[in-house]
Parts: C-alpha cells; structure tokens; sequence
C-alpha cells in the first residue's frame, strides 16, 4: 500500500471540515430556525439516553465530559471562526452541547430536572444575564464557550435550590 503525504492545503481542508462538523455538533447547527435550542435539545435526549442505557451516570465521567467537550469546543470554535472570517457564526452550537451537560451535572436524572433544566439553560443563554454578556468578548474561541458554560453554571444553580426545597 504506499501512502502519499497530504499536502498543507489538503490539511486545512480536512481540519476545517471536522472543526465545522464538532463545532455544529454533528450538523445540528445547520439546521434553520433556532440551532442552539436544537442542540441543547438534542443533548438533552442523548443525555437522557445515556442514563437510560446505563441506568447511572457517574458525576466524574460528566464532569470529565463536560470538560473534554469545552476543551474541544474552545480549539474547534477557535478554528471555525478563523476559517469563516466570523467571530461566533450561528452553527457554532458545540457551546450549548456543553453549558446543556454542565446544567445536569449532580442533579437526579428524572424528567423534572432534564425538562426545568433545559428551560433554565435556554433562558439564562439568550437572556444573558451579568457576567454572562461579557464572557463574549473573550477572543481565541473562549468566549464562545464561556458565556454557554456560565449559563449552564447559572441553570444548575437553579436546579440544586429547587432540588433542596421540593426534593
């Protein structure tokens, strides 16, 4: 089998092309009318899923997931608005998917929590509340995650005081 070695341009193309497909999650952000909802709402069904398929999700492997997902979040979103010459293109919808996780994390998983908790997380992102606005201004893909993360940080936030008092 012989191998040829990629050329520069051919690299660029094919790190625009999983960068753009990450960053979308899988595409979702394409989708016309509201991608972040969709997303938010997609993570939320897998979220569910997950729970469902292995009847426990573990707060340390969440936690790492949220993170390993900011992680590449930062560096994909980073490269995408390089690639696009815009500095948070709609598509980009890897944050919701994250700040969406990040919501859920050391709540019981049961319909209440996963319905509340992607309406909270929803509210807080669009309505962007102080510091939440700010984050934006981050550059190198960090702001285009951070704002999402501190969202998800505000709606979990909402959720362990209503978890307290009801539960």
């Amino acid at each position: 089998m012989i191998c040829r070695e990629l050329n520069s341009r051919q690299k660029i193309i094919m790190i625009n092309r999983l960068s753009m497909t990450l960053a979308s999650a899988f595409y979702i952000g394409y989708i016309p009318g509201a991608p972040g909802t969709y997303a938010s709402a997609a993570t939320t069904l897998v979220f569910f899923a997950v729970y469902c398929i292995s009847s426990r999700i573990a707060p340390g492997i969440h936690l790492g997931a949220v993170c390993l997902i900011s992680l590449i979040g930062v560096l994909v979103s980073r490269q995408v608005s390089c690639a696009t010459g815009h500095s948070d293109p709609s598509f980009i919808v890897i944050d919701e998917v994250a700040g969406q996780l990040l919501t859920f994390l050391f709540l019981p998983v049961n319909a209440w929590n996963l319905v509340l908790g992607f309406v909270a997380f929803r509210i807080f992102d669009i309505w962007k509340p102080f510091p939440i606005r700010k984050l934006e201004s981050l550059g190198n893909g960090v702001g285009i995650m951070a704002d999402d993360l501190l969202a998800g940080v505000y709606a979990n936030l909402v959720l362990q005081v209503l978890n307290y008092f009801i539960h």
